[in-house]
């Protein structure tokens, strides 16, 4: 399977001839959109998913309750899940886990409904949340910027993940040095890296 990295939020796999598109917001690049089989999509928010362009596919849409509502205009084409839901988007097996968006301020509560999906039990998308999966993963997506995160949570995150290798995406608000700062703190032991990708990078899932 191959993972291409998008601006912020957004990645694409690839397997057996189909696309999977993951969290295509308003920061992603054109490309990401094409030939896209199928979409999953882990919370209502504009860097998620950017409406106007994921409308103009033919792709279905698996999405959480909060998400769909603001997507009613788009039909059938939108699959509703939750947290235990397991289902096949185009051909890639997905699980389905957690509930709800990371707090950005305690006295806004939780923000909106969010969900993390894993990809072949093989790769992790929390969305905005640290919320964990029940299983070992081969590569976990974690986020490294916006105006819920905080350091030490993530770190938590991702030595409880455990993962094969960890992959930084949410990293709009940093600059170059501050990509860099996270990955020394999320970085793990040699046989368990942290993939530091430019948009447009593609690695392979093994």
């Amino acid at each position: 399977m191959k993972l291409t990295k998008y601006t912020h939020a957004c990645v694409r796999l690839e397997k057996d001839g189909k696309v999977l598109l993951i969290d295509p917001g308003t920061f992603t690049e054109d490309e990401a959109f094409a030939a896209a089989d199928a979409i999953l999509v882990t919370h209502e928010h504009g860097d998620h998913i950017d409406t106007d362009r994921v409308k103009d596919l033919d792709a279905p849409i698996w999405t959480n309750a909060g998400a769909a509502s603001q997507l009613t205009e788009l039909g059938d084409r939108v699959n509703v899940v939750a947290d235990g839901s397991s289902f096949e988007a185009a051909g890639f097996s997905v699980r389905a886990y957690g509930k709800d968006h990371a707090i950005i301020l305690p006295e806004l509560g939780v923000p909106c409904e969010n969900i993390g999906f894993l990809v072949e039990d093989a790769v992790y998308h929390p969305g905005d949340s640290f919320t964990r999966p029940d299983r070992q993963v081969h590569t976990n997506l974690v986020p490294v910027s916006g105006p819920w995160f905080a350091l030490p949570p993530a770190v938590e995150y991702a030595r409880a993940v455990n993962a094969t290798q960890t992959l930084g995406i949410h990293e709009a608000l940093l600059s170059q040095i501050g990509q860099g700062m996270m990955k020394r703190f999320l970085d793990g032991q040699e046989d368990r890296p942290y993939l530091l990708v430019t948009p447009g990078d593609s690695v392979e899932i093994v």
